[in-house]
C-alpha cells in the first residue's frame, strides 16, 4: 500500500528548507611520486554507494569533550541518549587540541586519567567507535605512549583507533584557536617543511608506537597529493582520511567567506566531495576505508548566524550524500565549543541540538547502515539519489538552481524543487516522526 506523508521544517533565512515524506610496512623514498587518481563526479547518473556504517561522525576537541563527559566515571545520561538517538556515530577526539594535549601539566591541555575512564564508559554504553588523536607536534614519545596505554585500558579494543597529528601540512603556520582567542598556537615545524619531511617523520613515529590501528594522514589541503599517494601506497594506515572545509570564517585564512550563499553553492558540497575524491579512490585501490575526518560549515570555528543556522543543515545533508557517492564511508563534523558545533553541551549535563545536529538525525533516519544510494540525476544542478534499505524505498533531492525546477521521480511523477531545499520522498510503511 502506498503511504505518503510530508513534513516541513524551516532550515534557513534563505528559504533553505528540509522537507521529508515517508515512505608489512615499506619505506618511502623521499623523491617517490605517483600519478594522482582523477576526481570523481559524485552526481554522475548511476553512481552508487553502500552505506557500510553511519554516514556521519563527530569530531570533538579534547577540552570540549572533557566538559561534555562531566566529572563522574560515566558521562551524563543526556549525552548517552543523544548519541544513541543519532545512531552512535563515531567520535574522533582531536583537532587543534591534540597537538597541544598530553598526560601531564607540562602540556597546554593536561588530559587527566578520569577523562579516559569516562570516555571508556561512553564507548561501552553507546557502542560508538572512538578515534583518539595523538600529539605529533612534540618530539616526546612518552606522552603519546601514555595516551595510547590509557586509551587501550579504558576503551574496548574493537572500538578504538588512533590518528597521529592534526593537519601537519600546516605545521609552519602559527594560528589562534577559535574558542581560545588569547592563545596563539605556535608553529610546530620550521620551513622548509615538505611532504617528504612529514611522511618520513610520520612513518618513523608509527614504527615506534607499535601495532596500533591508525588513520591518517589528516592533511588540511591537497598540495601534497602526489607525495601522499606515494607514501600511502608504500605504507598505508588502517584507514585513510582528509579534512575539508568549504568556507572560512574571518581568521586570516583565504578562501570563500562563510556566507549563506557560498555555503549553499554546489561548490561547498558536491564540489568539495569531488575535490577530495582522489583520496577515496586511492583508499579503495589500497583496500582501505576512506573518511573525511574533520569538516564543518567554515574553518576557524564557523560564523555565527550561518554555522548555527538552518542553512548549515541543508549543506551538511548535501555534503554527506556527495561524499558517499565520491567514495567516502563517513563525514565527521567538528566541534570546538563554537558556532558550528552540531551539539551544545550544557554545564548541567544537558545536550542541545542545533540545526546541524537535526540534519544528522535526518541522515541517520534516511541513510541507515545497509542502505544503498544511487544517483538518478541527469541535471548537473540537481542532486537526486534513490535510497533503498530494508525499511524503505525513497528519494532524496535538492536543487542548486536559482529558481524552482521540476524533477521526474521514477514512479512518482514530477516534483517541484525550490532552491536550497532538501526534499525526501519515500514509499513504504515506515513513517518519519519529527
Amino acid at each position: 500500500m502506498l503511504r505518503w506523508m510530508r513534513w516541513w521544517c524551516t532550515l534557513a533565512c534563505l528559504c533553505a528548507t528540509l522537507v521529508a515524506a515517508v515512505p608489512a610496512r615499506a619505506r618511502m623514498a623521499p623523491d617517490m611520486v605517483a600519478a594522482v587518481p582523477a576526481p570523481i563526479d559524485p552526481l554522475a547518473p548511476g553512481r552508487s554507494a553502500l552505506v557500510s556504517e553511519s554516514p556521519f561522525g563527530l569530531s570533538i576537541e579534547y577540552p570540549l569533550l572533557e566538559r561534555a563527559l562531566g566529572a563522574g566515571p560515566c558521562p551524563p545520561p543526556a549525552l548517552v541518549a543523544t548519541l544513541r538517538e543519532l545512531g552512535a556515530p563515531a567520535i574522533r577526539v582531536g583537532g587543534d587540541s591534540q597537538d597541544l594535549a598530553g598526560p601531564t601539566p607540562t602540556y597546554h591541555y593536561d588530559v587527566p586519567l578520569s577523562f579516559w575512564t569516562a570516555l571508556g564508559c561512553l564507548a561501552r554504553e553507546t557502542g560508538a567507535q572512538i578515534a583518539v588523536g595523538l600529539n605529533f607536534a612534540t618530539p616526546s614519545l612518552q606522552g603519546e605512549q601514555t595516551t595510547i596505554a590509557r586509551a587501550e585500558q579504558a576503551i574496548p579494543a574493537a572500538q578504538l583507533s588512533f590518528s597521529l597529528g592534526n593537519e601537519p601540512d600546516l605545521y609552519t603556520i602559527a594560528h589562534i584557536i577559535p574558542n581560545e582567542p588569547g592563545f596563539l598556537v605556535p608553529s610546530f615545524r620550521s620551513a622548509p617543511w615538505s611532504a617528504a619531511r612529514f611522511f618520513g617523520e610520520w612513518q618513523a613515529r608509527r614504527a615506534v608506537l607499535g601495532p596500533i590501528r591508525l588513520e591518517g594522514p589528516d592533511l588540511a589541503g591537497t598540495g601534497w597529493r602526489a607525495a601522499t599517494e606515494a607514501a600511502l601506497r608504500a605504507d598505508p594506515p588502517a584507514q585513510i582520511d582528509a579534512h575539508g572545509y568549504p568556507t572560512v570564517a574571518p581568521c586570516g585564512k583565504s578562501g570563500l567567506s562563510a556566507t549563506p550563499a557560498h555555503l549553499l553553492s554546489i561548490h561547498a558540497s558536491v564540489g568539495m566531495a569531488e575535490k577530495l575524491s582522489w583520496l577515496a579512490r586511492l583508499a579503495h585501490a589500497l583496500d582501505r576505508p576512506a573518511v573525511i575526518s574533520e569538516t564543518n560549515s567554515a574553518s576557524c570555528g564557523g560564523r555565527p548566524g550561518v554555522s548555527d543556522a538552518p542553512v548549515s543543515g541543508v549543506w551538511a545533508i548535501r555534503y554527506v550524500i556527495a561524499a558517499l557517492l565520491a567514495g567516502f564511508d563517513q563525514v565527521r563534523f567538528h566541534s570546538a565549543g563554537s558556532s558550528y558545533d552540531p551539539l551544545v553541551f550544557g554545564a548541567d549535563g544537558s545536550v542541545t541540538m542545533r540545526p546541524l545536529g537535526r540534519a544528522l538525525l535526518f541522515l541517520h533516519e534516511w541513510l541507515p547502515t545497509g542502505a544503498r544510494i544511487v544517483s538518478i540525476s541527469h541535471d548537473p544542478q540537481v542532486l537526486a539519489v534513490k535510497v533503498t534499505s530494508a525499511s524503505r524505498l525513497g528519494f532524496i533531492l535538492s536543487s542548486f538552481a536559482a529558481k524552482t525546477v521540476r524533477f521526474a521521480v521514477p514512479g512518482g511523477g514530477k516534483i517541484r524543487l525550490a532552491p536550497n531545499r532538501i526534499v525526501a520522498v519515500g514509499i513504504g510503511a515506515h513513517v518519519v516522526n519529527h
